[in-house]
């Protein structure tokens, strides 16, 4: 067997050797395998060495060129874990503790903490960990308000003197104005931090307008009653002491009660209403009788009168006359009251 024939199976045994290595190292399970491989991999370096040498009649190659690899040195390049950090989190009032390696994203979602785009962190989250790593997460919710403030709208008066004094017609109806704002505000970890007014909307009231009329009325005129005519419905009548007629056919006794017209109402018999006309029942007192009445009491005195109307009252016999007054509060001052009606001669 020649010298190249001889380095040959010198390389082929000491390849098997390495083979044999790295086979054991596989079933004791460990880490060792990556170092293993480099120096079977320097090994087959020199191998290639050791067969150029042969190629080329080098009489100097021996297998002691070949390294011996031994459980020692490749325990030397054993592959080491990540390093774990105890890392602190505070978020949504908690303060959790996890170990943790990698970077701050790692931790986040290590603790299964999610952090949204609007929420803050002291921290970014490529940032690798270490012992001192403190992440902040603090919850920010933006929220927008709507704010309605009313505008009360104003009353205007516009006077025509077209109309009467105390005439009023609304010709505008008012509407309220409103100013509407829209603000946002901002909630960190739920304490309110800013706000902004992000819009604002204003529409304008309309004002009430309202007619009212400056026209003074002209005044009723007072009750007129013709002299002739008053003069007419009034006589001497003798009384005596006891301020009756001293000459009657006839007295009648009954209720009574007071009644007013406007100027130039007309009687039943077609004479202008006046003082000293009454109204009776043409059946009992016939029209044109002439009269004179008291109070029974004697406290009131209407006088001399003459039967001219007539009434729904008398006609029912629950007064006996009904007497015309100038005004309201003459009637009112005479009331409801018992009188004695003396039918003259």
């Amino acid at each position: 067997m020649s010298n190249n024939a001889k380095n040959c199976r010198g390389f082929a045994s000491a390849a098997g050797n390495c083979k044999k290595i790295l086979k054991n190292l596989k079933k004791m399970n460990t880490l060792k395998v990556k170092a293993a491989a480099v120096f079977a991999g320097v090994a087959a370096v020199s191998a290639i060495a050791v067969v150029s040498a042969v190629a080329f009649g080098s009489d100097s190659v021996t297998l002691s060129a070949v390294p011996q690899i031994t459980a020692d040195s490749a325990a030397v390049m054993t592959f080491m874990p990540p390093k774990e950090y105890d890392v602190q989190i505070s978020v949504d009032g908690k303060n959790l503790g996890i170990k943790c390696s990698g970077t701050v994203s790692d931790a986040l979602d290590a603790a299964g903490v999610t952090v949204y785009d609007d929420d803050l962190i002291n921290i970014g989250f490529s940032e690798p960990l270490n012992n001192s790593t403190n992440i902040v997460v603090n919850r920010v919710d933006i929220v927008e308000e709507v704010d309605v403030k009313i505008i009360e709208y104003a009353t205007k008066y516009r006077e025509d003197d077209s109309h009467l004094i105390g005439y009023t017609e609304t010709v505008v109806d008012g509407e309220e104005g409103e100013i509407e704002t829209t603000k946002r505000l901002v909630y960190v970890d739920g304490e309110l931090v800013s706000t902004a007014v992000i819009d604002k909307d204003v529409t304008d009231p309309v004002d009430e307008v309202i007619v009212v009329g400056t026209k003074e009325e002209e005044p009723e005129p007072e009750p007129v009653y013709e002299a002739a005519a008053a003069a007419a419905y009034t006589s001497d009548v003798a009384l005596d002491a006891n301020g009756a007629p001293v000459s009657y056919s006839q007295v009648l006794t009954g209720s009574s009660c007071a009644y007013t017209a406007p100027a130039g109402a007309l009687t039943s018999t077609g004479r202008t209403a006046a003082v000293g006309l009454v109204a009776v029942n043409p059946n009992i007192i016939p029209y044109g009788t002439e009269l004179y009445i008291t109070s029974s009491d004697g406290d009131k005195v209407y006088g001399y009168a003459i039967a001219a109307d007539t009434g729904g009252a008398v006609m029912r016999g629950s007064i006996i006359v009904d007497l015309f007054m100038n005004s309201e509060s003459d009637c009112y001052d005479w009331g409801r009251r018992d009188v004695n009606v003396y039918i003259l001669n």
